[in-house]
């Protein structure tokens, strides 16, 4: 009797073959099961999508007929394309959907079906990337900057910002985003963003922050980070940073340091500073300003010498044009002094 159940069986499994018996998936995704039957036989047969794990017992969740159960309405699908086969499309896949499946055809006594395996899971997340909502150059004027952070994979993502310690990492911020403000800066260092699943965590490269300037609304700070915006908040022409006790000391060819009253704040840039110093203060004029005003005043120094010569010599030549030499020598003098004194 087994011996002849068993010959059914092969029979009933020989006029349904499907493409894939085993499906592994994961959340989010999708598959689509392709199975070829007796177009001749069974062509207006209904077919059926069924769960469970006997056949006997198993639920139609949906059939050629027309009918979906209401919660695979909107993400499965099946086609009877006849002479195309037996088409099963299931999207937006979920842990629920994890279990046995059949696909079964509509038949006197016996109906044919093949058994199905799905298993779905959640996907692994990968490196996060980092980056700026707006050019971080806008931090050298304390403008804010949010800081994004997206992993390409995983399903089930949280996100989560911290600020690296020697001891513990501080947690910053629940979620993707971190908004940057003067009047809620982290203490200097390394943020990191992490993605977590039920299946790994990642940690973002790190975001070097460096607070220039603090205060509550005209702060400064910088950003660096490996892909971001190369900038350097001392050459910028725009806006610049004003403070009246700070200074720029270049104590390394990759490291500028802002000095002030209470301490050496450092800021490793990308760039190398040739300039001299002293010919470029913090005070927010441009180096074409400074250069031709100290050409202008070395040219009044030289003219003043001159006059003062050409006076001389006239007044040891001509004795009688002394008074009109000096006035006109002292005249001279006054307008070189004052359009140097407008310059400055």
């Amino acid at each position: 009797m087994w011996l002849q159940n068993l010959m059914l069986l092969s029979q009933a499994s020989a006029l349904l073959l499907c493409d894939k018996t085993i499906i592994n998936a994961i959340v989010g995704g999708k598959f689509h099961v392709i199975c070829k039957f007796s177009a001749n036989q069974y062509r207006f047969s209904k077919k059926y999508w069924c769960l469970g794990k006997s056949k006997s017992t198993c639920e139609i969740l949906m059939d050629t007929d027309g009918f979906t159960k209401a919660t695979l309405r909107r993400r499965a699908q099946i086609i009877d394309a006849v002479y195309g086969g037996l088409h099963v499309l299931v999207s937006a896949l979920q842990l629920e959907d994890t279990g046995i499946y059949w696909v079964g055809i509509d038949k006197i006594y016996t109906d044919i079906m093949v058994k199905i395996q799905v298993s779905v899971r959640e996907e692994g997340v990968s490196i996060p990337e980092v980056w700026p909502e707006v050019s971080p150059v806008l931090t050298c004027w304390g403008q804010p900057v949010t800081l994004h952070c997206r992993s390409s994979q995983g399903t089930n993502v949280q996100y989560g910002w911290y600020r690296e310690a020697h001891s513990a990492n501080a947690l910053l911020q629940n979620g993707p985003e971190l908004p940057l403000r003067c009047s809620s800066l982290p203490l200097d260092g390394w943020l990191i963003c992490t993605a977590r699943n039920a299946v790994s965590e990642e940690r973002s490269r790190p975001v070097s922050l460096r607070v220039l300037q603090p205060g509550q609304d005209g702060c400064a700070y910088a950003l660096t980070s490996e892909g971001f915006e190369s900038y350097d908040c001392w050459r910028t022409t725009q806006p610049p940073l004003t403070s009246s006790r700070s200074s720029v000391v270049v104590s390394h060819p990759a490291l500028l340091t802002l000095t002030n009253g209470d301490g050496n704040l450092a800021l490793h840039v990308n760039q190398t500073l040739n300039e001299n110093p002293f010919l470029r203060s913090w005070s927010g004029v441009p180096v074409w300003y400074d250069i031709i005003r100290w050409f202008l005043f070395t040219a009044m120094i030289a003219t003043i010498g001159l006059v003062h010569m050409h006076t001389g010599v006239k007044l040891s030549e001509k004795p009688k044009q002394n008074k009109t030499g000096a006035c006109l020598s002292e005249a001279n003098v006054h307008q070189l002094l004052c359009t140097y004194i407008i310059l400055k």
